[in-house]
């Protein structure tokens, strides 16, 4: 395993979501492969409440509302694409995430494989891929064992910038055609996924807090309700994908500058 390697680490706050940045940060800096050096790309509209220092750089990007802000975090991360060529490996991780003990290389970064990515189950049947034929994100039955969070993924410096653009494509191709992949980015990374050759991250990279197993997880995903206020997250998400909201999400997708 490499010790001399440097980490780019991609994060979006926006909105009430910036308040998950401080101990989120403080935690990676305690926890997050200790010898490698790392850098933080932090996408917010609340560049106050976020400090930037020598590893913290902090770019505007306006709030879209849900859910643009996760749909389009490829298009985001695309925009600073040859700032991040210089690190060895990027990974981009949830808003809510926080490293609660030691996570090392072995546990993180991909050896073998180009790619790393938090596997929520081995099951596809009773998951939800996109299942329309006329998506280009449509994963067919068999296709794949195994279903992806969008929580923790990252990879290679070079094959996750690959990622990046494919996925941004796959997003505007969809889009393009009328349809919104039915779980959004994660949807779509995905379909990106399937044939690739991929380190299985298992839940203890990224347990819900409010479950009881693993019991010792190494990184937790602090429950949403919890800190933004539960009416508040079901009425930021609570809105219908009509075609009249679809209409207004293409306009709006100009907002990315």
């Amino acid at each position: 395993m490499i010790t001399d390697m440097k980490i780019g680490i991609l994060y979006i706050g926006i909105g009430r979501y910036a308040c998950f940045w401080s101990d989120f940060y403080k935690s990676c800096e305690q926890f997050l492969v200790t010898e490698a050096e790392k850098h933080y790309y932090v996408f917010t509209d609340k560049e106050a409440d976020i400090e930037s220092n020598e590893q913290v750089q902090v770019f505007h990007q306006d709030d879209m509302g849900w859910p643009c802000n996760s749909l389009f975090r490829f298009k985001i991360f695309n925009r600073i694409k040859e700032q991040l060529q210089d690190n060895d490996y990027l990974f981009f991780f949830n808003a809510n995430a926080e490293i609660v003990a030691q996570v090392t290389a072995t546990d993180l970064l991909p050896v073998d494989e180009d790619y790393s990515a938090l596997c929520m189950a081995e099951a596809p049947d009773h998951l939800g891929h996109e299942s329309r034929m006329a998506s280009v994100n449509c994963v067919a039955p068999g296709e794949t064992d195994y279903y992806f969070s969008g929580a923790l993924n990252g990879g290679k410096c070079r094959p996750y910038l690959q990622l990046i653009e494919e996925c941004n494509r796959l997003v505007d191709l969809d889009l393009e055609h009328g349809i919104m992949p039915i779980w959004h980015d994660e949807s779509v990374l995905n379909r990106f996924l399937v044939g690739k050759s991929v380190k299985r991250m298992t839940r203890v990279m990224g347990k819900p807090a409010n479950w009881s197993e693993p019991r010792h997880a190494k990184i937790i995903l602090r429950r949403k309700e919890d800190v933004l206020g539960r009416s508040w997250l079901r009425n930021y998400k609570g809105r219908e994908h009509t075609n009249t909201w679809f209409r207004k999400l293409i306009r709006r997708i100009g907002l990315i500058k």
